[in-house]
């Protein structure tokens, strides 16, 4: 099942109420996540731009952004953004395609 990462940081209000009432911010993603079709594979917090993020699998990238939708239309994160991730043979895959590509592609005004 395809792999996404989604990096979310909060705004500055609802870290006041994160402070007051911490939480378990892991089970409330997962259920926010099975509810749209998706499977939780970890919550990080981190340091830099974003403020967290989140590994889960989806069956497709529609799902995915329900899940990116969701938070966004809650107002409780200021950025968020979604990737979708490749395992090695996965890559592999994709670069088969890309050979593919580059021998049929035709520079522009050649």
């Amino acid at each position: 099942m395809p792999r996404f990462v989604i990096f979310f940081a909060y705004t500055p209000e609802t870290w006041g109420r994160m402070v007051e009432q911490p939480g378990d911010r892991t089970a409330a993603v997962r259920a926010s996540a099975e509810a749209v079709g998706a499977r939780l594979e970890a919550l990080y917090w981190m340091l830099g731009e974003a403020d967290g993020m989140v590994v889960l699998e989806a069956p497709d990238a529609q799902t995915a952004a329900a899940v990116t939708l969701t938070s966004a239309s809650t107002g409780t994160v200021r950025s968020l953004g979604t990737h979708q991730l490749f395992d090695q043979d996965e890559l592999q895959s994709v670069l088969a395609r890309v050979r593919a590509g580059r021998a049929a592609f035709q520079a522009p005004g050649t």
